[in-house]
């Protein structure tokens, strides 16, 4: 089957990085093993599995992938919320306020990815 795709140039240099990294001969073999990934990321969730980063030391982080998400066999996680009608009211103006300016700091850490 031909595939074809026109992707915006941001991804295309990733692409690019994941072809040169992966040590892969084409975006063809690219696309093979990324579907393999997928397919096998599906199947997991299906299964009611998460998927973390785990670092040497044990720590995790865990992956949560929207798309994914659509397949898990559990309910999402949620919290139920006890709160007097009080404090109901100041979350919703809260929630009603248009969102404050991104500070510096996090400007910086979104440039730097840092």
């Amino acid at each position: 089957m031909r595939f074809q795709a026109e992707i915006p140039p941001r991804d295309a240099a990733i692409l690019e990085q994941l072809t040169q990294d992966l040590q892969v001969q084409s975006n063809a073999e690219l696309l093979s093993n990324l579907l393999s990934v997928a397919a096998w990321m599906v199947k997991e969730r299906r299964r009611g599995n998460h998927f973390a980063a785990v670092t040497p030391g044990g720590m995790q982080k865990e992956l949560v992938v929207p798309m994914f998400e659509r397949v898990a066999s559990e309910e999402l996680p949620h919290v139920d919320l006890h709160l007097a009608p009080e404090a109901w009211d100041r979350l919703s103006a809260a929630l009603d306020r248009p969102p404050a300016p991104p500070t510096e700091a996090l400007k910086r850490l979104l440039r730097e990815g840092r």
